[in-house]
């Protein structure tokens, strides 16, 4: 399922391809181990594993699990508690045994979306209490809020008397990513919602409707962010 502030799915079993997401990941397996591998081969193996925005990874597991991909800047506590090591790391002592409880406790259960939502949000909560996180610049809070819509125009929303090249700074300071970028990542998530929740829109159709120029976009902005083709998505990932 995909909200505004997260999205999240159960898997029987999960193997991504290596990629970068805008968001910060809460991955817990059920009865297995979940591994994280960066770039260079270094992985991360535990229960349950946070993985930062922007950082570059793959996620397997060979049982059940639950991922959480929580929005930097609608849950930014999230983000922070993710932001305080360089890579993936490992959740553990009291707060990896609650998160792992919770998730075994509702696993009959986890194909129900208000299940999935009442998880992300209280695994949020508990988080909440771990971190601590700086709001973004007031400029830069118009652009992030004038990008909710996938098809606006950034430019519309930058204030007077600041310039193109500062906004960027202060964009990329604040949010991690190029304001380009993030567009991107903002189409990319209006397209799969659509996916996942309209069962008469096709994968070309969410494409056009989110802003992409054709299919293929589509297709390669999906792969280098998530991992996965929007295909694989809708199929195992984002159905409910």
């Amino acid at each position: 399922m995909i909200t505004d502030a997260f999205a999240s799915r159960a898997s029987t079993s999960t193997a991504s391809t290596l990629h970068a997401q805008h968001g910060a990941l809460l991955a817990v397996g059920l009865d297995s181990d979940v591994t994280v591998t960066g770039p260079g081969g270094a992985r991360v193996r535990a229960r349950v594993l946070v993985v930062p925005p922007d950082v570059a990874h793959a996620v397997a597991c060979p049982g059940p699990s639950l991922g959480i991909l929580y929005d930097p800047e609608v849950v930014p506590h999230v983000a922070a508690y993710a932001r305080r090591r360089a890579g993936a790391f490992a959740v553990e002592g009291r707060l990896g045994a609650r998160l792992g409880e919770a998730l075994l406790a509702h696993r009959a259960s986890l194909g129900r979306a208000d299940v999935l939502d009442g998880l992300a949000r209280e695994a949020a909560a508990w988080l909440a209490r771990e971190a601590g996180a700086r709001a973004p610049d007031g400029r830069v809070a118009r652009v992030l809020e004038a990008l909710r819509d996938p098809t606006a125009d950034p430019r519309l929303a930058v204030p007077p008397r600041v310039s193109p090249a500062h906004l960027r700074a202060l964009f990329a300071r604040d949010v991690g990513l190029p304001i380009r970028t993030f567009r991107l990542w903002r189409r990319l998530l209006a397209a799969l919602s659509a996916l996942s929740t309209l069962a008469r829109v096709d994968a070309t159709s969410a494409a056009h409707a989110a802003g992409f120029a054709d299919l293929a976009h589509f297709s390669r902005t999906c792969r280098r962010m998530l991992g996965y083709s929007p295909t694989a998505l809708r199929s195992r990932l984002l159905r409910t």
